[in-house]
C-alpha cells in the first residue's frame, strides 16, 4: 500500500535551502563576536538582515507558486511577463525597504546619554539621508535584482529536475502496466461469457442469415487482431480505435432483443489524430453490463465528437429499475481503475473524467488532448 507524502523532495529541498540561508547570518556573527573580543553578537544586525531575506523569501514563494507553472505548461509569454513585473514590485518594494543612511554614521542607541548627544544623532543622520532616487536605482539594486534572478533560476532548476524525474518514473510505472493492462484487455475481449456468447450467437446466424453471420465472424476477427497488435501501442489512429468499438458494440448487440436502442453519434469523417488505444469500450461495457434490461426497454447512447482541441467522448446509459438499487461504479471496478490509472499516466492533469450517476440514467463525459503529430507506426 503506497503512503503518500506529507511534503514532497523538491519542497524538502527549498526548506533546508532557507533554513542555510536564514541561519548564515547567526553563525556568522557568533563566530565574528567569538574570535574577536571587541565584537559584539547584536540581534539587529541579524533581524536587519533576515527582513531582507525575508522579501527574496516572498518573491522566491510567488514564484513557485504562481509563474513556475506557467513555464511548465509552455506559456512562455506570460511567465516572461509576470517575471517582470515580479521584479518591477521586487525593486519597489526594496526601495522603500532599504535603510535611509549607512549604518556606521549612526552611533549605537546605548551610547546615547543625553539629549546633546540624541541631537548629534538626529543631525548626523539627516546629513546622510540617502536621496530617493539612490534607493531605487542605487549601485546595490542590480546586485539585488541579480541576486533574485538567480534565486528564481534555482527555483526553476530544481523543480525541472524533480518534474523531468516524476516523468520518468511515470513512464517506468506506464510501462510496467502496459503489458498488465493489455492482459486486461485481452481477458475482457475474450472472456468465456463473451467470446462463448458471440460464437453462439454466430452459430445462430449461420442457419438465420448467413451473410450476417459472415460479417459478425469478419468483425470479431479485426477486434482480435487490434488488441493483439495495436493494444500494446502507445498512441494508435482515433478512426482504428473506433472501428474497433464499433465492431465491440454490434457483436454485443446480438446478446439482446428489439428492446435494447443503440445509438452512436461518430462522424464518419473524423480527423487524423491519436489517442491511447482500448479506453472507450471500457466505458460501454460498463454501460452493456449495468444499463441492460432483458424486461424492459432500455438504451445506450455513445457519442464522439472534438471541439476545441479537445476529444470528447459520452457514454450514456439506461438504469433498469431492477438495478437502481445497485450504484453504477464510479471509481470501482478493475476495468475502470485501470483506464483511470492509464489516462492519469499517459494524460496527466490534460484530461478530464465526469460521471454523473443520477436514478434513471448514468453519463460519462470523457474529454482527452488532442495529440495529431504522433507517430503511431
Amino acid at each position: 500500500m503506497h503512503t503518500k507524502r506529507i511534503i514532497s523532495p523538491e519542497y524538502i529541498v527549498y526548506i533546508c535551502l532557507w533554513l542555510v540561508l536564514f541561519l548564515m547570518p547567526v553563525a556568522i556573527f557568533y563566530l565574528r563576536a567569538k574570535a574577536d573580543a571587541q565584537a559584539v553578537f547584536r540581534w539587529e544586525e541579524v533581524f536587519h538582515i533576515w527582513s531582507w531575506f525575508l522579501l527574496f523569501f516572498i518573491c522566491f514563494t510567488i514564484h513557485d507558486i504562481f509563474l513556475a507553472p506557467l513555464l511548465l505548461k509552455k506559456h512562455i509569454g506570460a511567465y516572461l511577463a509576470s517575471g517582470l513585473s515580479l521584479l518591477v514590485a521586487f525593486t519597489v518594494a526594496s526601495g522603500f525597504f532599504r535603510d535611509p543612511g549607512p549604518m556606521e554614521h549612526r552611533p549605537p542607541r546605548w551610547e546615547m546619554r543625553d539629549n546633546k548627544k540624541k541631537d548629534f544623532d538626529a543631525r548626523e543622520h539627516h546629513h546622510h539621508v540617502r536621496p530617493l532616487g539612490d534607493r531605487f536605482f542605487g549601485p546595490e539594486v542590480p546586485v539585488n535584482i541579480l541576486i533574485l534572478v538567480g534565486l528564481l533560476g534555482l527555483n526553476l532548476g530544481v523543480k525541472l529536475y524533480f518534474k523531468s524525474e516524476q516523468d520518468r518514473e511515470n513512464l517506468q510505472q506506464l510501462e510496467k502496466e502496459k503489458m498488465y493492462l493489455q492482459l486486461q484487455y485481452l481477458k475482457f475481449q475474450i472472456n468465456p461469457h463473451f467470446f462463448m456468447n458471440t460464437l453462439n450467437n454466430i452459430q445462430v446466424l449461420v442457419d438465420m442469415d448467413a451473410e450476417m453471420a459472415k460479417a459478425s465472424l469478419r468483425e470479431l476477427s479485426v477486434m482480435m487482431r487490434f488488441v493483439l497488435y495495436e493494444g500494446d501501442k502507445d498512441w494508435v489512429k482515433l478512426k482504428n480505435d473506433t472501428e474497433f468499438l464499433r465492431n465491440y458494440v454490434k457483436l454485443m448487440q446480438l446478446r439482446y432483443t428489439d428492446q435494447l436502442t443503440v445509438t452512436m453519434d461518430i462522424p464518419e469523417d473524423l480527423p487524423d489524430i491519436s489517442i491511447s488505444p482500448l479506453v472507450f469500450p471500457t466505458f460501454v461495457e460498463n454501460a452493456f453490463k449495468h444499463g441492460v434490461s432483458y424486461k424492459h426497454d432500455s438504451f445506450i447512447t455513445i457519442m464522439l465528437d472534438v471541439e476545441d482541441g479537445m476529444l470528447i467522448f459520452g457514454c450514456i446509459n439506461s438504469k433498469p429499475q431492477e438495478n437502481r438499487k445497485q450504484e453504477m461504479p464510479r471509481q470501482g471496478g478493475v476495468g475502470l481503475a485501470n483506464v483511470k490509472r492509464r489516462l492519469d499516466l499517459i494524460y496527466g492533469d490534460r484530461y478530464s473524467l465526469e460521471i454523473k450517476d443520477s436514478d434513471e440514467v448514468y453519463h460519462v463525459m470523457l474529454r482527452l488532448p488532442i495529440n495529431s503529430n504522433i507517430k503511431t507506426s
